[in-house]
């Protein structure tokens, strides 16, 4: 955006009321972003996919980057229904197979651009520091909802007795096997990403063994 001091200086107009719907705009720079990558996405791709001129871009977002971290925000907001199965349900264990069934979904989709959060962690956060944070209070609430659902499927009896670190470990590498499948999906190796979830899926269904009482043995 151009500082031009050239031209008169004019009374500033304030409260004026914006001519466009930001959050429509912040969900559409959202999809820009995500499909293209934040290095390969110009201002010009932003302003199309807004509808707004570079003008009215950057006086909504000050910059590019407030518009990466804009889009950000957004999507956290839009993770809150896919997450909060694992937040705040009741069903233990079927909260967790129910999210990794909508994560298998999401990375089986023709074309997935895996999830946001990770394609900007892995391209922007290495060299800035907010964007950085940001992810890892994102990567953090995904291990702290696993953990819940774990905790939840422990007082419920469908785990066999762990402490709060077990249970922390057990979500740590969830939640890491997940970063992988996105990481796979963005790629293109969508069987791949597949093949992490359904290893989660049974990884789970071993632990959740571990707790059934064994069957005694029957007589021919």
């Amino acid at each position: 955006m151009q500082d031009d001091r050239s031209t008169p200086a004019r009374s500033p107009r304030r409260g004026r009321p914006r001519s466009f719907d930001l959050d429509a705009a912040t969900a559409a720079a959202l999809r820009t972003l995500w499909t293209k990558g934040y290095e390969a996405t110009t201002v010009e791709d932003l302003a199309e996919a807004t509808g707004l001129s570079a003008s009215s871009l950057y006086a909504a977002f000050g910059s590019k980057h407030g518009v990466l971290q804009a889009a950000l925000a957004r999507y956290d907001r839009d993770r809150d229904e896919l997450l909060g199965s694992l937040e705040h349900g009741t069903a233990g264990l079927d909260d967790l197979y129910g999210f990794l069934d909508r994560v298998r979904r999401g990375v089986t989709e023709p074309g997935s651009p895996g999830c946001f959060m990770v394609n900007t962690a892995t391209e922007v956060a290495p060299r800035d520091e907010r964007i950085a944070d940001h992810a890892h209070r994102y990567r953090e609430r995904v291990r702290d909802g696993i953990a819940a659902a774990l905790r939840r499927a422990l007082d419920r009896g469908e785990l066999p007795h762990m402490g709060p670190e077990e249970i922390l470990g057990r979500a740590r590498l969830l939640q890491a096997a997940l970063y992988g499948a996105q990481v796979a999906a963005r790629s293109g190796a969508s069987q791949e990403a597949l093949h992490t979830v359904g290893a989660l899926e049974r990884q789970i269904e071993q632990w959740a063994t571990a707790s059934s009482p064994a069957r005694p043995a029957t007589g021919s």
